[in-house]
């Protein structure tokens, strides 16, 4: 069976009170849109078209060229919406699933159930029942069980509301059938709009689905924010059955590229975004947000870090609150306390920088210690420098490194100083002004006051 999939995509999403098109907002991480063309893909479509209209330069720039598309000229309802695809419908002999690009929560095995039930019917469609139906349009069924109408909310009488079961916006129709039917429709009803709905008026398969939550229409904030909670809650529970341990689903926060292998220890209120990777036996600990980084094996990522673009070797220590900014590298057993950054550093192994300390366009060698308070100064407000630091060196605490410098290996920087050259291998490095000490001083100073 040739199968083309039509995915409503033109709508401006008034209640969203935004400029940004409805289907382009995120939920848990991804755009609404692309969860529909993933199921869409899933189920084996030779066609995937998606009708744009407001907007419709932001949709084309995300989803791309692996889709065609169609313009809805002007919002005239989702009939119109379906007719802008004419032409395509009109050349194409097979089935056609229509699907709402603000439907993030359908599953692709939902779909290809439903076209499998569905296959023998000229127009199908899936309806649900619901606990509130407000909103929806209900399915107005015969004496004898079959289908008569679809009934929008604001053309429905009060005992046709009171029905439970509703109508999802899903449908699988012969293409030949559809259009047929789309040229039939008028828009006399209480919104003047062509209702794709109306296509049912004729004869239709309704297919019962059982679970509700896979048909949320996402028309405002609030409902973005519950299909995120399902989509991120649905995610924790995929790992937690494959070996990871989550302490509060309900509050962890994983984009769709995220692995994370077994023995992994996920504390609250933890946010993994872009394509992450967490190896065995790391444990993330509250309130760290990583994003686009790799975690080695049997790392600790203490609370409240910020990681973003960076490669984590096995046995590190970071925070807590530390910040590795885009370019860090720790290559392993390396250890960065609080209030540690760093930026376009590499550590080899066994380097630390326990408290208070800034790393930039730097090359740490191996086991080196860089104390607390000290500074990498690798900006004159025009250009970037280097500092590079040989193995184990001792850096003392309150350091300024004036990049561009090196330092020699094995060699050892006095606590205070200011670095402006190069320190030979084994040398100590030291600029201290002579200190002077005052006798009686201080008295006579409160005397005179």
């Amino acid at each position: 069976m040739k199968l083309m999939v039509l995915i409503l995509a033109a709508g401006k999403g008034t209640r969203m009170k935004s400029e940004l098109p409805k289907v382009l907002f995120e939920s848990a991480g991804s755009p609404m849109i692309d969860y529909v063309v993933d199921s869409a893909r899933a189920v084996s479509a030779s066609h995937i078209n998606v009708v744009i209209g407001n907007g419709a330069e932001l949709v084309r720039e995300q989803l791309g060229e692996s889709v065609n598309y169609c313009v809805q000229t002007e919002q005239r309802g989702t009939g119109d919406a379906v007719m802008s695809a004419e032409k395509d419908l009109e050349n194409f002999d097979g089935k056609v699933l229509i699907l709402c690009g603000d439907m993030p929560l359908v599953k692709a095995d939902t779909l290809q159930t439903f076209i499998d039930k569905s296959t023998k019917h000229p127009i199908s469609f899936i309806s649900v029942k619901v606990k509130k139906p407000t909103g929806y349009g209900r399915v107005i069924r015969g004496i004898d069980d079959t289908v008569l109408r679809i009934v929008e909310e604001k053309d429905a009488s009060d005992d046709e509301k009171r029905v439970n079961e509703v109508n999802t916006g899903i449908y699988l129709c012969d293409a030949k059938e559809l259009l047929t039917r789309l040229k039939n429709i008028d828009n006399n009803n209480a919104q003047g709009e062509y209702y794709l709905t109306d296509i049912v008026a004729d004869g239709a398969f309704a297919y019962l689905a059982k679970d509700e939550k896979q048909f949320l229409g996402v028309n405002n904030r609030v409902q973005l924010s519950e299909a995120g909670k399902q989509i991120w809650i649905e995610r924790a529970e995929e790992h937690m059955m494959n070996g990871v341990s989550i302490l509060d689903p309900n509050t962890f926060y994983a984009d769709k590229n995220v692995t994370i292998e077994p023995d992994v220890t996920i504390y609250p209120n933890v946010t993994l975004q872009g394509e992450v990777t967490l190896k065995k036996g790391t444990v993330v600990y509250p309130g760290s947000r990583i994003v686009d980084s790799e975690i080695g094996e049997n790392c600790e990522i203490k609370d409240n870090c910020l990681i973003t673009e960076a490669v984590v070797g096995e046995g590190c220590k970071i925070g807590p609150m530390a910040q590795l900014r885009p370019g860090s590298v720790l290559k392993g057993n390396n250890k960065l306390g609080n209030f540690v950054e760093t930026k376009k550093a590499v550590f080899d192994i066994g380097a630390q920088a326990s408290h208070l300390t800034y790393v930039g366009d730097a090359e740490i060698g191996k086991n080196v210690n860089i104390g607390c308070g000290t500074i990498t100064c690798n900006y004159d407000g025009f250009n970037k420098y280097k500092t590079i630091i040989g193995d184990n060196v001792f850096v003392g605490s309150d350091v300024q490194l004036v990049a561009p410098v090196t330092i020699g290996e094995g060699a050892l920087i006095a606590a205070g100083s200011t670095i402006t050259k190069d320190v030979p291998a084994d040398a100590l490095g030291i600029t201290r002004a002579k200190q002077q000490n005052l006798a009686g001083w201080v008295s006579k100073w409160k005397k005179d006051k």
